[in-house]
């Protein structure tokens, strides 16, 4: 192509690490390339990933680092594989420096190295609170450095974006204003090739008949994604359904706790390949969203892909596809009595489920590609 750029994309965790933030990185990485681009990867060392990778216009660099709260916060090390890796990164010609997430290290280290480089550098925000660790101690330590690690960001002069118009509003906390947005985003076409080729059968699994409803969680089981509160919620359908079950997705803290104040209706699987997400998401009805803090939840594209329909907070980026009622319903809050209600609201209700999910699927199809976030990417640039 006559305009290939050359792009440096800096993200604390990347594959063989799964989650959100390294999805949507994998995903914005490989529609690049199939239009031509460079790219170049800067991450965190993962045990029995290689620490340099190069395949046609991909470079994957996983610099020395130290793994603290099990591996969610890696912190760089400074030793002489760094400062060579930064000595071959500073010969480079990038065009521009998209940093994922404010708070890790290794941002800081990107927003630098960007200077030095004098190139164009964005910083790319994916959530919309302060991170919970489910201590009040550590939790508060933590939002004591996440705003001096900002603010020592900000002294460089950055651009900032964020997955969603709520990141937008989120980073207006720490006396930044952008209205750059980058949404989350699905690659159909692989999406519906992954729903032709199912590995798994949930509902044949747990033994769940046809004529259940099935309500599928996919997360982190953390404080801030709402698993207990859903549990909770579950419980208290449970007392009056017995036709209503709960298939939680994911790892975490919490998940010890799950297991005790559960009952014999909600099932938890663990983490998750992509593929078989897609199965579960595939064999549920609903999808249920809880979190106080998500920037923009890519599972609830891929649910809508599903034609699951949708229950979250205003807490989620969600709410910007679900604009009201005829796309979903937004709660106020993830109190466990508000989850059972909006549940049990459009469990019996067939007809509103189909013509909500119907015009979701429409809504994420022509919206929220990875073409359209792309082609909004190159605009900016």
């Amino acid at each position: 192509m006559d305009d290939k750029k050359s792009i440096c994309i800096v993200s604390a965790q990347y594959y063989p690490h799964m989650g959100g933030v390294e999805q949507y990185v994998d995903n914005f990485s490989k529609e690049l390339i199939a239009r031509g681009h460079n790219v170049t990867i800067l991450t965190s060392e993962m045990t029995g990933a290689l620490s340099y990778e190069k395949k046609d216009n991909l470079e994957i660099y996983r610099l020395p680092s130290l793994q603290l709260m099990n591996g969610r916060f890696p912190v760089l090390k400074k030793n002489k594989e760094v400062t060579k890796i930064t000595k071959e990164l500073l010969q480079k010609k990038f065009d521009v420096m998209l940093v994922n997430m404010r708070f890790y290290f290794i941002s800081l280290y990107a927003v630098h190295l960007a200077k030095k480089m004098n190139i164009r550098c964005i910083m790319l925000d994916h959530g919309c609170s302060h991170l919970n660790t489910g201590g009040k101690l550590t939790s508060k330590l933590g939002e004591i450095f996440e705003h001096g690690i900002t603010y020592m960001e900000k002294l460089y002069g950055i651009e900032y974006a964020g997955v969603s118009k709520l990141t937008l509003e989120w980073l207006e906390h720490f006396h930044i204003h952008s209205n750059l947005v980058l949404y989350n985003a699905i690659d159909v076409e692989h999406f519906e090739s992954m729903k032709s080729n199912p590995v798994r059968d949930f509902r044949k699994e747990y033994g769940i008949s046809k004529d259940a409803i099935i309500i599928a969680f996919v997360g982190r089981l953390t404080i801030e994604k709402g698993i207990r509160e859903l549990v909770q919620a579950m419980n208290e359908i449970f007392q009056t359904r017995k036709d209503i079950y709960l298939i939680a997705a994911g790892e975490g803290y919490l998940r010890e706790e799950v297991e005790k104040i559960g009952n014999q209706n909600i099932f938890l699987t663990g983490m998750l390949s992509t593929q078989e997400v897609t199965d579960l998401l595939q064999t549920s009805d609903i999808l249920c969203v809880p979190s106080v803090s998500e920037g923009f939840s890519r599972v609830a594209l891929e649910a809508m892909m599903c034609k699951n329909f949708v229950i979250t907070t205003y807490r989620v980026g969600a709410r910007e596809i679900i604009t009201d009622k005829n796309y979903g319903i937004i709660l106020k809050n993830n109190h466990s009595q508000t989850l059972a209600q909006a549940i049990l609201s459009v469990v019996d209700n067939k007809s509103y489920r189909q013509q909500v999910t119907e015009r979701c699927y429409s809504r994420v199809v022509n919206n929220y590609t990875w073409k359209h976030t792309i082609d909004r990417f190159l605009e900016i640039l």
